[in-house]
């Protein structure tokens, strides 16, 4: 063993030596007698130490090494006496020397280390010249080489490290696991996937660099794409560009090429806001026309467009009705929103305008047009012409049922002969015969009717608008041939009638209407009555089976009895809208303390001090205690007032300001609002509180309505203004 191995035991301190380093030898100190002997002299090694608190640097006497005494010849140094010098001379400075060698895990590369932690003297996978292509080096924990377990070698067709493929080796990925839907995936040079050969197409999401996706097309159109298109069905291929096969140019028609031909501006069977229609025809042989993106216009409305691709060929017809959930009669080949467009009953245009060019236009007037309440405007097909169908003179009132109303939607029109009349061949009261209610119940009442050529014609209802059916009442034993004090209420034919009917008559027509037992108690007679000339002239039908066949006869009539009610239920008006346009509403408040049946309520208008109602709304359902039935106008605006908050939607004209409203249960008037009878002017108005341009609200403090309509009106007394277009407490009984 050498010396300094022999040191570096000795003195325990390897560890903090770099023991690989070269170290001088130490010569053995020696010490000659007098007879010339030279004897070797221990030698003491003192090892570094830490610095700490100074010490005395004389030497302690017995620290003296060795066994031989070194105080001899002062010539002669000893290692120990330079050791200690050095050791007293250290402690005394306070300082430590230390003598180390390379420290592995202080991310430093020392001497004799490839690497240190993080620190890989700037190497990587690739840098190695081991054929790896990357991933990620590390450094062994004893710093005396590198860790490659994490390189791997792209193009080996094996996935290894954070490769994602390698090669032909795609690890089970395609297009659709990455999110496409259709191509070819690959392997990068990289070991990455590459997907620029996969392609989105087919997803219904236009993606970059489509024209379309699937049903996408990105909100265009045949006629949109500016190719010379008018109409047809645009589509998107299998690349996302769009396919125009189906695109085509049928011309849109101009000036008198498509005319209108026919109009329902106030049907009966249904309301107007759901029954409303009119029709269009195309004169031409052979040509077809494009409507799409066409548009019709009132004198007032918005209008509407065609936002579908719509072909109206040679000699065809096209019908157009506003939107509505209720069975119209027919299916109409498009639908108006119902806030767009409507066809009012006095005065109105119904004007065509394709690409611009205005097609044709018919402006209509109640006074000059010969249509009436369930009975369309129809041009008589001798004048289908752009110019004739502006000539009033030229059209009739329909008289081909439908549903009930009159008129040939999407077929021929009528032949303007004038107006047809027939006779009453047979009729007779059908059911009941018999009724005893209280006064003021309303009753269904049947009667039939027999026309030769005409209720013989389909096994079922055929009406015509000359044929008007009535039910009526009168003292008992009376004659209504004769009698003047019998009061009638016109019916309709009864839609149901048919095979099923109870006694069904193949030849006989079936009518119906509301008959309301009367006021004061008592005996009464009631009959049926029918006309064929519209009113001109009656038969009278009694209740036996051989009905008028053997004339009337007041034993033969129906008999009722009127029975004494029990009071009127405890309702009024507890807020009233006179807003702008067609807000209008009133809210009716049930103070009854239990349910009310409306179906013997109405409320009525009385228009510019009028005493006969202008317009009668006749209500229905059950009305629960401490509740509110709100009644609104047809076309109230959605933005001032949800419809959906109304109970009842009445398309009959409403109220102005200075027009009465009365509500009334059988023949009892539960309240009113004005004076019946007495025309204020414009309102009804008294310290700020008036009927027109606002909302009033009933005060707490009433609990009953004012029963007398022909009173004085202060509506200051009872009620509170808001202002106009107020709807906010419409819904819910809130008093001011």
């Amino acid at each position: 063993m050498d010396r300094s191995t022999k040191l570096c035991f000795l003195l325990l301190t390897c560890p903090l030596l770099a023991c690989s380093d070269d170290v001088p030898e130490v010569a053995e100190p020696t010490t000659t007698d007098d007879s010339g002997t030279t004897t070797d002299v221990a030698t003491t090694i003192t090892p570094t130490t830490m610095p700490g608190p100074e010490t005395d640097t004389d030497p302690d006497p017995d620290t003296t090494a060795g066994d031989s005494d070194t105080t001899g010849d002062p010539n002669t140094s000893s290692t120990t006496d330079e050791t200690a010098t050095s050791s007293s001379s250290s402690s005394s400075s306070g300082e430590m020397t230390t003598t180390t060698g390379p420290a592995c895990g202080d991310d430093m590369v020392d001497i004799g280390e490839e690497c240190d932690g993080m620190d890989l003297g700037g190497m990587d996978c690739a840098g190695l010249g081991m054929g790896f292509s990357g991933g990620t080096l590390a450094c062994a924990d004893d710093c005396s080489m590198f860790d490659t377990s994490g390189c791997f070698s792209c193009g080996n067709d094996i996935i290894e490290g954070t490769e994602v493929c390698d090669g032909m080796d795609l690890g089970g990925s395609t297009c659709a696991t990455e999110g496409f839907v259709d191509g070819t995936i690959a392997c990068a040079g990289d070991c990455t996937l590459d997907t620029s050969m996969c392609s989105t197409c087919g997803d219904d999401v236009i993606d970059l660099g489509e024209d379309c996706d699937g049903v996408d097309l990105g909100g265009n159109t045949c006629v949109g794409l500016g190719m010379g298109f008018t109409g047809g069905s645009l589509a998107c291929d299998g690349m996302c560009g769009f396919d125009t096969g189906g695109c085509t140019n049928t011309p849109w028609p101009v000036v008198g090429e498509v005319i209108v031909t026919e109009i329902m501006p106030n049907p009966d069977v249904v309301p107007d806001a759901d029954g409303e229609w009119f029709e269009i025809y195309n004169p031409a042989m052979g040509v077809s026309y494009q409507l799409g993106t066409c548009m019709f216009e009132g004198a007032t409305d918005t209008g509407f467009t065609i936002d579908m691709d719509m072909v109206i060929g040679p000699q065809e017809y096209r019908t157009f009705s506003v939107s509505t959930m209720v069975d119209q009669g027919f299916l109409a080949d498009y639908q108006w929103p119902p806030m767009d467009y409507n066809l009012t009953n006095s005065n109105d245009e119904v004007r065509l305008i394709c690409d611009g060019v205005m097609v044709d236009e018919v402006a209509y007037s109640s006074m000059t047009f010969p249509f009436s309440a369930g009975q369309s405007a129809n041009l008589d097909p001798m004048s289908y012409d752009a110019v004739l169908n502006d000539d009033s003179a030229n059209w009739c009132a329909g008289t081909s049922s439908y549903n009930g109303d009159f008129g040939t939607p999407g077929a021929d029109n009528t032949v303007c002969m004038g107006e047809v009349t027939y006779s009453i061949d047979f009729c007779r009261l059908q059911f009941p015969d018999v009724i005893a209610e209280p006064e003021g119940t309303d009753v269904d009442v049947f009667g039939r009717v027999f026309i030769a050529g005409l209720t013989d014609l389909s096994g079922v209802n055929d009406p015509s608008p000359a044929v008007i059916g009535y039910v009526g009442y009168g003292p008992d034993g009376t004659n209504p041939e004769v009698d003047p004090g019998w009061v009638w209420t016109a019916g309709v034919p009864n839609g149901m009638y048919g095979p099923a009917s109870p006694g069904y008559e193949v030849n006989n027509d079936e009518y119906q209407a509301l008959l309301s037992v009367p006021s004061p108690p008592g005996d009464y007679d009631f009959a049926f009555r029918f006309s064929g000339d519209d009113g001109v002239t009656f038969s009278y039908c009694d209740g036996q089976p051989e009905g008028s066949s053997n004339g009337y006869a007041p034993a033969d009539a129906g008999q009722m009895t009127s029975q004494a009610g029990g009071p009127p239920p405890v309702m009024f008006f507890s807020e009233y809208a006179e807003g702008s346009s067609n807000n209008k509403a009133v809210e009716i408040y049930n103070a009854n303390g239990s349910d009310v049946d409306l179906s013997s309520c109405a409320v009525q208008f009385y228009a510019n001090g009028g005493v006969v109602p202008s317009n009668t709304i006749n209500l229905a359902g059950i009305l629960a205690a401490d509740d509110v039935f709100v009644v609104c106008e047809n076309n109230i605006d959605p933005m001032v007032f949800d419809p959906l908050n109304c109970d009842l939607l009445d398309p009959g004209s409403f109220y102005n300001g200075d027009d009465a409203v009365e509500l009334l249960c059988g023949v009892d008037t539960l309240d009113v609002i004005g004076e019946i009878g007495f025309d204020p002017g414009s309102e009804w108005l008294v310290g700020g509180v008036g009927t027109q341009n606002e909302t009033i609200r009933r005060d707490c403090s009433v609990t009953a309505g004012d029963a007398n309509g022909g009173d004085a009106f202060d509506p200051s007394v009872e009620w509170a203004s808001f202002p106009l277009n107020d709807f906010s407490d419409f819904g819910q009984y809130i008093c001011p």
